[in-house]
């Protein structure tokens, strides 16, 4: 009986510590930045309407770009949204950037054309733009860009030459949630 007792206490304490183990575990290391070297701040949460704000402009940079910037890029804005929905994933996404450019960057984003976009005349009318944030510009100043879309239509990059500065927008469907 003494046996059997001591078996059920020694695996009840066992149990109890690896449930303190498991509350008392580091979380994971914190995310950085590559291009500052600083902690970045979590994944953003959705809000009410199941829409998450992300704004670290490194970040959207690279969801944007497919590419990390490099130290002469300097991102002015950022913006990406994610409509989601319980269970499924992002039901669908929208992002802005204004940048300033180097020029490696910038000669790799038109000259080597990557994401296969197409110079627009000047007379071409704009695509309307889904909500934009209130930095990015109006339809009467991006008249005067280089404007650039992609064969869909959605990605559209405009270029204020004089100033040096490309901002860009892009939207889509969604992505599923991962399978556990």
């Amino acid at each position: 009986m003494k046996l059997k007792t001591g078996i059920i206490v020694g695996g009840v304490a066992g149990l109890l510590a690896v449930i303190v183990f498991w509350q008392l575990r580091p979380g994971p290391p914190p995310a950085i930045n590559s291009a500052t070297g600083t902690s970045l701040p979590p994944p953003p949460k959705p809000n009410a309407d199941g829409i998450s704000l992300e704004r670290d402009h490194t970040a959207v940079f690279q969801r944007a770009f497919w590419r990390r910037p490099a130290p002469v890029d300097r991102i002015l804005h950022a913006e990406r949204r994610d409509w989601q929905v319980a269970g499924t994933g992002v039901e669908k996404w929208q992002w802005f950037i204004a940048v300033q450019p180097g020029p490696a960057f910038r000669d790799w984003l038109l000259k080597d054309n990557p994401f296969e976009l197409v110079a627009l005349p000047a007379d071409a009318p704009l695509a309307p733009l889904s909500a934009p944030p209130a930095w990015f510009p109006a339809a009467a100043e991006l008249a005067g860009f280089a404007r650039y879309r992609n064969r869909e239509g959605k990605y559209q990059l405009f270029h204020d030459v004089a100033q040096n500065r490309i901002f860009a927008t892009d939207d889509g469907g969604g992505f599923a949630a991962a399978r556990k």
